[in-house]
């Protein structure tokens, strides 16, 4: 699971990914989201007196958070659900629902 932080440009690290672009004062996009950070780009930050920019990265998820997350993302797409029928059609839309939230809610 990812998570995003604020840091500081002075802590930033080559290889870090941006969770959100880098604008500059007039909202000008300078860096886009999913960029991984250089040498180079974070020089180049700096002489546009970024401070601090919004990166993201990995954390291990405790296998019982993810159990009880994952049971109650079942619990809601089963309330979706309560009245759909159990054709072939709605238990692979079911999987899929829950496959996507799975796999995208923190």
């Amino acid at each position: 699971m990812s998570v995003q932080d604020m840091v500081t440009l002075a802590d930033a690290r080559p290889g870090m990914r941006l969770a959100a672009p880098v604008t500059d004062l007039a909202g000008q996009v300078l860096v886009p989201a999913g960029a991984e950070l250089t040498e180079s780009l974070m020089q180049a930050l700096r002489r546009r007196e970024i401070a601090a920019i919004c990166v993201e990265r990995e954390v291990g998820e405790d296998p019982a958070a993810r159990e009880a997350r994952l049971a109650g993302v079942r619990t809601a797409v089963d309330h979706l659900f309560r009245a759909a029928g159990n054709g072939m059609a709605t238990r692979t839309l079911y999987q899929c629902i829950v496959d996507f939230r799975s796999e995208t809610k923190p």
